[in-house]
């Protein structure tokens, strides 16, 4: 029961156990690190116990190793890498085999030097004997730069990118109040129109304050109000204005008006996509951001998720300015339980081998275990997300493992596809046709 609620709370539709992982466990992925333009590539030879670090003086923040995974065994297979006293996990799909991707950018951190061994252990996880890739990728992120974090829904910017908005002090814009999916709280508000409003409300004020918890202030969080489960329909019935779908409002803006911005309290409010495209644009305007933070449309497979990036990439493109752009996917399209295994093992790369993407690197940020704890928190403190309470000693890994955004979420680091002006438009393009 406990899968079917967090499900529904988070898609505004059900989806069948085939549409949730309709990845073959035993394709390859491929990211195609040839094309990355930000990538240096080095061959090794993985043996036995791991391989040897080919390269010196590496100027990078990202560590990738395409190696063949030869067969995965058990619940949670994985392969633990160390060197010296450092040492870290990361988790495959339980009987998977095929290409796959190591993220091994701790190691950068380790200050490790050419020659010296990078040592696996298998956990269940088995991997061939040959030759691989190794790629290291310089992403020049500065974390002082402005940054805008792009949120479809309530939570979506605590589960793919809490870490770096805390680490670059972002502004965080959430598009809907997350008024929709499960009827979450019906055992207090009875009636359907009255609990989605309630919902919408208690969400919307969950995403203008929940941030504060990383030391953003009030006037660098913001929620511009949309409906959820509507910015797909936004985008068909352009320009036309669709009605909220499920609460009872006093007033289209009713949502909009919790905001501490004044001038988005004040300004018009329109569901609608040239209305929505508008508020993005406006937001660009306001921050000047270097970095933009949103979901990638074709690694994620929710609507809103896809159709919120849509209309970010409109409003760029309108405000045709190079910037940086991370992409996240806090519903991977091959496989809803993305990231595998328990909290404790790297994110690794969501399930893809199709070359159209339009990235130029890939960026993994890392995360301390500090931040990972006061990640945890912000999670928990999204009343949708709540399946436990940490107060009374419940396990965080005892809630179902597939939908659980508190063994998702605060990883020992957040993975971001990299890309450019150029890369969203031909993202948007090939989207939209």
């Amino acid at each position: 029961m406990l899968a079917i609620i967090l499900l529904l709370s988070a898609c505004a539709t059900t989806v069948t156990h085939n549409e949730l992982e309709s990845f073959d466990r035993q394709d390859d992925y491929n990211y195609f690190l040839s094309f990355l333009q930000e990538a240096s590539l080095h061959s090794v030879s993985v043996n036995e116990s791991g391989f040897a670090w080919p390269i010196d003086d590496q100027e990078g923040d990202t560590v990738l190793l395409e190696f063949h995974l030869r067969e995965s065994l058990g619940e949670d297979p994985a392969i633990r890498i160390s060197h010296e006293s450092n040492s870290f996990i990361q988790y495959f799909e339980e009987g998977g085999e095929g290409i796959r991707y190591l993220d091994l950018s701790p190691l950068i951190e380790a200050d490790i030097a050419v020659g010296e061994r990078v040592r696996f252990s298998s956990e269940g996880a088995l991997w061939k004997v040959g030759d691989a890739t190794l790629a290291v990728l310089n992403n020049d992120i500065n974390l002082n730069n402005k940054t805008l974090v792009i949120a479809p829904h309530p939570d979506d910017a605590e589960i793919a990118a809490y870490g770096i908005y805390q680490a670059t002090q972002a502004d965080v814009v959430t598009i809907t109040a997350g008024d929709a999916g499960g009827s979450n709280f019906a055992a207090i508000w009875p009636d359907s129109g009255e609990q989605y409003r309630a919902k919408g409300r208690i969400r919307t004020l969950d995403s203008l304050t929940v941030p504060l918890l990383a030391g953003l202030q009030v006037d660098q969080i913001r929620n511009l109000g949309y409906y959820d489960s509507t910015l797909r329909q936004l985008y068909e019935q352009r320009p036309s204005s669709i009605p909220v779908p499920l609460a009872e409002l006093e007033s289209p803006d009713y949502f909009r008006e919790f905001n501490f911005d004044e001038e988005l309290r004040n300004r018009e409010f329109i569901s609608s996509w040239p209305s929505l495209v508008n508020d993005l644009y406006a937001e660009l305007e306001k921050v000047e951001p270097e970095i933009v933070v949103a979901p990638h449309p074709f690694l994620d497979r929710h609507d809103d998720h896809q159709y919120a990036a849509i209309a970010l990439f409109e409003a760029l493109h309108q405000w045709d300015r190079e910037v940086k752009v991370l992409l996240y996917t806090n519903h991977a399209e091959g496989n809803e339980a993305f990231p595998l295994g328990p909290k404790d093992g790297m994110m690794g790369l969501p399930p893809w081998n199709e070359n159209n993407l339009y990235i130029t690197s890939v960026y993994s940020h890392p995360v301390d275990i500090e931040t990972q704890r006061q990640k945890l928190i912000a999670l928990e403190s999204m009343h949708d997300l709540r399946p436990f309470d940490p107060r009374d000693g419940s396990s965080v890994d005892s809630v179902n493992p597939l939908f659980d955004y508190f063994r998702r979420g605060p990883r020992p680091n957040e993975i971001f596809l990299v890309t450019n002006l150029l890369g969203v438009r031909a993202i948007s393009a090939e989207f939209l046709e």
